[in-house]
This record gives structure tokens, sequence and C-alpha cells, in this order.
């Protein structure tokens, strides 16, 4: 027989053996798992010095013996959640395994830089009223984030990192943090220098993407924002017990809104937190089903000379301001309030006046046994008083910015993947308690407002 004759005979032979030793291999493979004894052949000439020792099959697994009477139950190993910290910690946190991939912040440089972001588009109604025919109605966007962070840790424990965060939601590049920090141990004593938060104030602190409305507290109005300055900050614990420790001095001029200092007056600011009970993540919401953690803390600051954000008779005059707020999780119940006062000093043409601004806000996970979405029902009271000194009627408009007055927030949440992917329901009723606070009809002036909003975040 030819070569060329024999070739399909041979490759049917070598297509069989291929599949005979695929078979023989497969068997093999699933009787190793059976214990080797049982397949031991028996060798019935004596043994001798160099005989292997023979074969025993493992003795028979015992069973425990059951419970006493009467006796709690075995312990159950805990499962071990991810580490979390507050967003403004410079510390190389593990991905959440239950974080889609596709939603979590870019690693560079062996995890040493972080880049990330959120989007927060949405749709607003208010209901108009013949006092506020309100026409901005329609699609907008809360907040279009770019954000980063890193670190580098050159000798021991001494290291730089930087942070920056740019918003375009208003169709231009805001840059809202751009600062580097150099710190001893992480973040046991820490300088920031840049453009960052003023440590005043639990809801300005509070990170706009882990929040349980989809707008911000009322008592925003009376923090000190963003600012260019120094910050020198440490946190560090005590036995269980957390503190965190921050001073700031800026120029008090509003940030990159004027790059520089004007009027040759600072901003100083300072706060202190307690947390009796260890650390507690800088998030409105609790999706871990925590076990009990309380947080409360105080701020103080004095701006030299303030800008127009709370009216133009502000341009100039000094103001003291304190802060109170405090905290708590427990299993999917969440509570906070805050409280801030201003004292504004006398000017040239104006005497000194106080404002103040608070809120009192309530949350609960619902403990639905569905694997997603997390659901979450919250509600928060504000009140909220720029101008202590006017209503309001003082001129021939009615200014209602200069007006007291009280929000209620109803809203609900669904969480797909935590804060990375969610959905945000907002019902607001607005009552204005100086001045004429209905019309002639006793309406109310302001229309109950309407803000449904989802975010997508990188973080």
């Amino acid at each position: 027989m030819s070569r060329s004759a024999r070739g399909p005979y041979e490759s049917a032979l070598v297509s069989n053996r291929i599949l005979r030793t695929l078979v023989v291999g497969a068997t093999l493979s699933w009787i190793g798992q059976w214990p080797l004894a049982a397949y031991a052949q028996v060798d019935d000439s004596p043994p001798t010095e160099h005989s292997p020792p023979p074969l025993v099959p493992p003795p028979p697994a015992v069973p425990p013996p059951p419970p006493e009477a009467g006796a709690p139950p075995p312990a159950q190993p805990e499962t071990q959640k991810p580490v979390e910290f507050p967003s403004d910690a410079f510390l190389p946190v593990a991905d959440d395994p239950r974080i889609p991939s596709f939603l979590r912040a870019l690693r560079l440089g062996a995890d040493s830089l972080l880049l990330g972001g959120y989007v927060q588009p949405g749709f607003r109604f208010v209901n108009d009223t013949p006092f506020n025919a309100d026409d901005s109605d329609g699609f907008v966007f809360e907040n279009a984030r770019i954000i980063g962070r890193g670190q580098y840790t050159f000798y021991e424990k001494l290291g730089a990192a930087l942070r920056f965060d740019f918003d375009v939601a208003s169709g231009n590049f805001a840059v809202r943090d751009v600062y580097a920090t150099l710190f001893w141990d992480q973040d046991l004593v820490a300088l920031d220098v840049g453009q960052l938060k003023v440590p005043f104030g639990l809801s300005e602190l509070q990170s706009e993407s882990k929040l349980q409305f989809a707008v911000g507290s009322p008592t925003r109005k009376l923090a000190f924002g963003r600012d260019l300055g120094v910050q020198l900050r440490s946190d560090f614990p005590i036995g269980p017990v957390w503190f965190r420790v921050a001073a700031m001095m800026a120029n008090g001029e509003g940030g990159f809104r004027q790059r520089v200092n004007l009027d040759g007056e600072f901003l100083y600011a300072g706060r202190i937190e307690v947390a009796p009970l260890g650390r507690m993540q800088l998030s409105e919401s609790d999706l871990e089903d925590s076990k009990p953690q309380l947080t409360a803390g105080v701020s103080a600051g004095y701006n030299g000379a303030l800008g127009n954000e709370l009216g133009p008779a502000d341009v100039g005059a000094g103001e003291k301001r304190i802060e109170g707020d405090v905290r708590f999780w427990f299993r999917g119940l969440t509570l906070r309030g805050e409280y801030i006062h201003g004292f504004r000093d006398d000017t040239e043409s104006a005497a000194g006046y106080e404002r103040y601004a608070a809120s009192a806000q309530i949350g609960y996970v619902l403990p639905i046994p569905i694997p997603l979405p997390k659901l979450e029902i919250v509600t928060r009271f504000s009140m909220f008083d720029v101008n202590g000194s006017a209503d309001g009627t003082e001129g021939d408009d009615y200014v209602v910015d200069n007006t007291e007055t009280r929000t209620l927030d109803f809203g609900a949440n669904a969480y797909i993947a935590k804060h990375a992917a969610k959905v945000s329901f907002l019902y607001r009723l607005t009552d204005l308690l100086e001045g004429p606070q209905t019309d002639e009809n006793g309406d109310v002036l302001i229309g109950d407002t309407v803000f449904v909003m989802m975010q997508v975040g990188w973080l």
C-alpha cells in the first residue's frame, strides 16, 4: 500500500487513539477522586526491609457530638466587608467586589493614582404660582465631575499626595478642588495646600456623590465653601475613640473665582470631630447594615471680608460663624442634624445682624429580601434665615432671599451598585415664614418642587 493510501487510515488511527486517551484520562481523573486505598493492589508476598509501608485507608470521619440542650449555636465565621474610609482621605482603599468593574475608578501606577468621575443628570419641575412663575422646568445636570487622587510614600511614613475635582456640568471646566498634600503616616499629620473645602460644617464637607437627596442640605448656604489656602489636619485614635482635627487659613475670596486676595483680609476656620465608636465613613446612607456608629463635630470660622454670596450688603463685612452637628448609623437607619449661626459685624453703612441655618434628616434602608436594588426612604426638615434683621419687605419688591424659610423634603432612593449607580427622587415643600407668607387666596407663594435624578459614577 502506498504512503498516500495509508494516510487516511493512519489519520483514523490517530484520531481513535486521541479519543481513547481522552476517555481514559477523564476516567482516571474521576477515579482519582476516590480513596486510593480502595483501588490498591493486594501484594501477598512477605514484606522486606525495603518494602514500602502498606497503604492504610484513612479513618472514617467522626461526626461532631450533638449540641447540649440549651447551648447556643456554634459561631459562624464572620464575613469581612471591604474597609471604607472618608472620601477625603488619601488611603489606598481596595475595590469593593460588589461594585461592577466598569463602575470602579481607574487605577494607575501600582494603584498610586486613581481617576474617576460621576454624572448626575435629572429632571426638575416646580409648580408655578402667581407669585413665582418658575420657567426653569426641564432636564438639568446637578453635577458632572472628573475626579482623581493619588499618593506616593517616598521615605518611611513620609509621602505626598494630590487631589483634583473638576465640574463640567455648566459647560465649562470649573475647578472645585486642586490641592497637594504632604503627610506623615497617612492622615496622622497632613498639610494641604491649594483650593479645597474649608473645614466648616458637615453638609459642606459631605461629598456630593454620597447624598441621600438629589440636592444638598440648605445649611450649606452658611458654609464657607471652597477657598485657596493651607490646611493642617490630623486623624488619630485614642483607644476606640477616633478624632479628626483640622485648621485652615485661606484668602476668603471663594477660591478660583478671584484667584488672589483682593482686600488683605483672610478666612480662618477650624473643626473637631469625635467618633466614640470608631471612625465613620463620610456618607449619608448606611448601605452596609452597620453596627452602631456615632460622630459629633463642632466648627468655628471667621472671614475678615465677606463677598456678595448672601447679598450685596455683606461685601467687605467681617463675620464669625459657629456650627455643631451629629450623625448616627445603625443597621440601615441614619440620623443627622446640623446647626449654623452667624454674627455679621457692623459696617459703615449698616448695623450688624445674625443669621442661622438648621436641618434634621432621617433615612432608612428598607430590609426587603431582594439582592438589588437597595431601597431607602428619607426625609429632611430645614429652616434658615440669611438676614435676621430683614424680612424681605423693606423695599418696593418682596425679596424672598431675606425671608426666613422652611423646607420639608421627602425622598426615595434605589441603589443598584451602592453610590456608583442609583436613582433618587425628591419632593420639596417650601414655606415662607416672614412677610406675606401666602397670596390673597391663601395659597403658598413658592410652589412644590419635584426632582428625579440618576447618578452613575466611577468612584
